[in-house]
């Protein structure tokens, strides 16, 4: 990713920090952290103010820092806030913002308690996640290439779905699969749920056994460049060459409502408006008590991120979102099924990310 990148975030960030009188912002979240500087170390914040932008990190991290973030003034720290403090002294700043949900509240006592009583600390609320819900080119390139291989890697997976084989068996082998074929790491820990574990949605893989005609869900996803995918299929494991006939009937309403909504989204359309059609489409087969979680969400540096796709929310899907449709239904008594794509919204409508048979 070329620096001018980073630049560009800045200036938009400045620009909104003007527009809500802001003359200074402190960025705590590591995501947003990277977002703005392409800083990858575990400890770090910045302060971004109308003319000088300061990355701050402990000795382990000054040397990395200064070849990942051109651009910025690399500031050692050591204990507490003391470089911070003389910075903030040293610009004269009166107001500075910072992310209320990404400092612990000891952590903002202790920061309160070393800056100046004259500088006054201000919340700024999801002011970096608004900017970052809308992609540039280079994410989209790190997100459809984490895409890809969770893809490549399911399709290696899929001959494993079958009686006798256990939940973590087939997790291992796509973990295993994801680093071998490039991926840094993993999106989220691999979800296989099978038989009742499906009705699960988060289900942790365990030593479960699949059995002959139950529902398996997987969902997985790859971490590539610091980007996430995250993508489910579901199965029915059988040895007989068809699938049973409950199966059939969950899988065609989940399918329905996922292809339902990837039709009727646009760009402008509120969240909560495609959560509507997909939870409509299962309402009407009897099973909305059985669709508990939202349609989707963002993903990009986090696995879940702006746009959230869900009732209560307020967010907007743009031109640039890139967000998962993922309806499900799940019956404690007999299992789940969950078809989840992402999706990036185009002028013209989205494209859908996933190339995984469904």
């Amino acid at each position: 990713m070329i620096q001018s990148v980073y630049r560009n975030r800045i200036l938009r960030l400045k620009k909104r920090l003007s527009s809500e009188s802001f003359e200074s912002v402190l960025i705590s979240s590591k995501a947003n952290c990277r977002y703005l500087s392409g800083f990858t170390g575990s400890n770090g914040y910045l302060l971004i103010t109308e003319k000088e932008d300061l990355l701050f990190t402990d000795f382990r991290y000054v040397e990395q820092a200064k070849k990942e973030c051109l651009g910025f003034e690399t500031v050692r720290i050591a204990e507490g806030y003391s470089a911070l403090t003389s910075c903030v002294s040293d610009m004269k700043l009166g107001v500075i913002g910072f992310e209320p949900s990404h400092i612990s509240f000891l952590e903002y006592q202790r920061l309160r308690s070393e800056l100046p009583n004259k500088v006054k600390l201000l919340p700024i609320q999801g002011i970096v996640e608004d900017i970052r819900a809308i992609k540039d080119q280079e994410e989209v390139v790190f997100i459809k290439e984490a895409v890809s291989l969770a893809d490549k890697v399911l399709q290696e997976a899929v001959p494993l779905v079958r009686p006798g084989v256990s939940e973590n068996f087939i997790a291992n082998h796509i973990e295993g699969s994801l680093r071998d074929m490039g991926a840094e790491g993993l999106a989220f820990d691999t979800i296989v749920g099978t038989g009742v574990n499906a009705a699960l949605p988060h289900h942790r893989a365990d030593e479960t056994i699949i059995k002959e005609g139950d529902p398996v869900v997987i969902d997985m996803g790859a971490l590539y460049k610091g980007y996430r995918s995250d993508l489910t299929r579901t199965f029915c494991a059988t040895t007989l060459g068809r699938n049973t006939s409950k199966f059939e009937e969950i899988y065609g309403i989940v399918l329905y409502a996922q292809l339902a909504a990837a039709r009727a989204a646009k760009p402008g359309m509120m969240s909560a408006a495609l959560d509507g059609i997909a939870r409509a489409a299962i309402e009407k087969e009897g099973y909305g008590d059985n669709f508990g979680h939202g349609l989707g969400h963002g993903v990009g540096l986090e696995i879940h991120e702006k746009p959230m796709v869900v009732p209560a929310s307020a967010d907007t899907i743009e031109v640039g979102s890139v967000f998962t449709i993922e309806p499900g239904i799940y019956l404690p008594e007999w299992g789940g099924v969950r078809i989840e794509d992402i999706v990036l919204m185009k002028e013209g409508g989205p494209e859908v990310l996933t190339r995984s048979p469904k």
